[in-house]
């Protein structure tokens, strides 16, 4: 027998006395484990090839909560009735889980809780300061929005409409993360969108290796995926040392005098137990680039589904655009907190577009305390992991009536409930202690986008279908499709007594 034959053998017989040893360690009256036919295997082939049809299977056969073993791991799916309890437990952590599947802790050399500094920053940067921001956001936005797209007086496909919008998304980011000096720097620019990328590669990996023991997969990742983000960081520090070089320079010569910058570097410099004799750029590189991925990443992702919607259902523009003219009868460029917050048709179709073009199974938490007990008497022991099945909660007819698999722009309205508010009703952005914290910032950010788009062009389908496609699901995970659009330049054509309230139709 080979040496490749005798490792391949002795991988399955390790993963067998693996297995076997998770049943062993049933203390608990755990929710019911779905059956399946193939040890080893177990439900990954059905989770893979449709996992909405497999999950909507399971509940009704199982009901609220079930564990499911795919990837050589067993994982509890929970739905409407007690997801809630998963968000408010201090025994569950997103956090946990989400550095087991993605290391960035390791790979970005940054401490296992990085994920809650984060938070932090994005409290008091992004959501803290964001009235100083709303002026350089819309400048940046229409800059950029008028040089990656343009005019439009004749129709124009933009085949990549993703790589556009991360372009856009990561210039305007880039500004706050360190400041109006560097934010304009082209390179750091483009090292940021690099690191979404890279980032999304990790995210869309499978976890075949997890068949062997969850180990093996993470070590392929920091061994594979992290090199690329090793150099990322590398080129980060490049940009960023000396103009914090000279920010310390500034500091020590004027004292209390100097009017520090506002973001994300001058916050990380201020923080205590920072050696400004000595400055950790690994850490603060680290802590610029964990940012990153929650600001660019999953807005582009938004923005690309809202505007996949938008331009399948051209019955709401002039609506949306009307909206705008309400709000800012001068057409001035540049629109107030105030004026954003009353877009309440646009929040609306951003929200039902969040609802719909979402994950199926998502918002992974690990069990870190002794175990997690539901009410309804399950238990889930340490070290277990959790996913949401978002799909049972965004598309339930109770809660959303019985066209909740319908796309209905303005179903929001009137109920006071804006996109950025979470509830058990609405999980895009998380809940209670592990909800967004710059989910406020991030819908404003896209209102404003959508908003000057709104007003500039027409955007369409570049299919002869004009129909919106199906995201692809990765892990359970939703990604919009690439397909191209056609932006054309806007000309004002409504009638002034529009009426308002359009069918509720597709």
């Amino acid at each position: 027998m080979s040496i490749l034959s005798t490792l391949v053998v002795g991988l399955c017989i390790l993963a067998i006395f693996y297995r076997i040893n998770k049943f062993r360690d049933r203390k608990y009256e755990e929710p019911p484990l779905v059956y399946y036919k193939y040890p080893i295997i177990g439900h990954t082939w059905d989770y893979c090839t449709n996992i909405d049809e497999f999950l909507s299977k399971c509940r009704k056969e199982y009901g609220e909560i079930f564990s499911i073993y795919v990837f050589g791991t067993d994982i509890t799916v929970v739905g409407k009735e007690l997801g809630h309890e998963v968000f408010n437990s201090k025994n569950a952590s997103s956090s946990a889980a989400f550095e087991d599947r993605v290391p960035v802790a390791r790979i970005l050399g940054l401490p296992p809780n990085y994920l809650n500094f984060a938070a932090e920053i994005a409290k008091n940067v992004f959501i803290g300061q964001m009235h100083l921001f709303i002026v350089k956001t819309q400048q940046s936005l229409y800059r950029d929005i008028d040089e990656l797209i343009g005019d439009c007086d004749e129709p124009k496909i933009i085949q990549n409409p993703r790589q556009v919008l991360f372009m856009i998304v990561s210039r305007t980011v880039t500004n706050i993360l360190v400041g109006d000096k560097l934010g304009h720097d082209k390179d750091l620019v483009d090292i940021f969108m690099n690191f979404g990328n890279e980032f999304n590669k990790l995210m869309r990996i499978p976890e075949y290796l997890g068949f062997i023991h969850p180990w093996f997969f993470q070590q392929s990742i920091i061994r594979f995926g992290g090199k690329n983000i090793e150099k990322i960081q590398k080129n980060v520090i490049d940009k960023i040392r000396p103009d914090i070089e000279e920010r310390l320079k500034q500091e020590r010569k004027y004292g209390d005098g100097l009017k520090p910058p506002v973001d994300c570097i001058q916050f990380l410099l201020n923080q205590p137990g920072v050696d400004k004799e000595n400055i950790d750029y690994m850490w603060i590189s680290g802590q610029l680039l964990a940012i990153t991925f929650v600001a660019i990443s999953t807005t582009v992702t938004t923005i690309n589904n809202f505007l996949l919607d938008l331009a399948s259902r051209p019955e709401y523009l002039d609506s949306l655009l009307e909206e705008q003219e309400q709000i800012n009868p001068n057409n001035d460029r540049i629109m107030d907190l105030d004026q954003i917050s009353k877009m309440k048709r646009l929040d609306s179709f951003l929200k039902e577009s969040l609802r719909l073009s979402g994950n199926i199974l998502s918002l992974i938490h690990r069990v870190i305390g002794p175990e997690l007990k539901f009410s309804n008497g399950y238990q889930v022991p340490k070290g277990s992991l959790i996913r949401i099945y978002l799909k049972n909660v965004h598309h339930d007819n109770e809660i959303y009536g019985p066209d909740s698999n319908e796309f209905y722009g303005y179903r929001h309205l009137e109920k006071e409930s804006p996109a950025s508010k979470v509830s058990r009703d609405f999980l895009q952005f998380g809940m209670g202690q592990h909800a967004c914290p710059g989910r406020n910032f991030a819908v404003n950010e896209i209102k404003m986008f959508a908003s000057i788009l709104i007003k500039k062009y027409n955007i369409t389908i570049a299919t002869k279908s004009g129909m919106r496609p199906p995201n692809f699901v990765i892990n359970g995970i939703s990604f919009p499709n690439p397909e191209p659009l056609i932006f054309e330049k806007r000309v004002k054509v409504w009638d002034k007594n529009y009426n308002l309230k359009l069918d509720n139709e597709n």
